[in-house]
């Protein structure tokens, strides 16, 4: 593993950043959040993206809201940035970005993002150009390409895997073999301890992922030249 991403909506924010810091060879991108927990904005600076308990209003309501003109692109550019500020205070560059649930390439968020993303010297944004023919897959794919035009000029990945979604589950050997396509792929876990917080809505694949992650079937199908940072050690703002 080389990548993660902090997400800095949430409270532990901190102590996550400071044990990604510490840690020799690995890249903290930033998973910016618009659907769930509380914005780093004050609520009401950011009054349509979030709910009357000052707390975001989820995926669907998101994305509802944008579509109906009821949520203010204004408030989405302010909040990136200001999660990106959140990022770089707790001394991740967030030069990596991907999101929460993906709800960057919608394309009406994406043309707000990717224009804070140039502001903000972004070096790398993620696109979900399926690598499986799973519905989910398609559909983000299909977001993908609507949203292309917004984020052409950071570069990206030439595909996706998400392995805690991806069904049927793969195995090592399944996860290995991607090492052999061409271009990159960026390939997505949630990995943890079989006992996480009781909240965690997806807690139950986390051991799953962990024990794909340190299989030696994959260690030996990947190599030490497959696996990379998304933005090279050394590339500053």
């Amino acid at each position: 593993m080389r990548s993660v991403s902090l997400l800095v909506t949430f409270p532990r924010a901190a102590e996550a950043a400071e044990l990604a810091r510490v840690e020799r060879g690995l890249e903290v991108g930033l998973h910016l959040d618009l659907v769930e927990g509380r914005p780093v904005s004050d609520p009401s600076d950011v009054p349509t993206l979030v709910g009357g308990d000052g707390r975001f209003l989820g995926l669907t309501r998101l994305f509802a809201g944008v579509g109906a003109g009821r949520v203010r692109a204004a408030e989405i550019g302010a909040e990136v940035r200001a999660q990106v500020a959140r990022a770089r205070a707790l001394g991740t560059p967030a030069l990596a970005w991907d999101s929460h649930r993906h709800a960057h390439l919608f394309p009406l968020i994406a043309r707000v993002v990717g224009a804070v993303a140039r502001d903000e010297g972004a070096r790398w944004i993620r696109r979900a150009w399926p690598a499986s023919r799973s519905w989910k897959s398609a559909a983000l794919g299909a977001a993908t390409a609507a949203s292309a035009v917004f984020f052409r000029e950071v570069p990206g990945n030439d595909r996706l895997v998400d392995l805690t979604f991806e069904r049927p589950r793969p195995d090592a050997a399944w996860v290995g073999l991607l090492a052999t396509l061409d271009g990159v792929t960026e390939v997505v876990t949630h990995p943890g301890p079989p006992a996480g917080d009781p909240a965690d809505t997806i807690a139950a694949p986390r051991a799953r992922d962990l024990a794909l992650l340190t299989d030696p079937i994959l260690r030996a199908g990947f190599g030490d030249d497959t696996v990379r940072w998304r933005v090279p050690p050394g590339v500053v703002r």
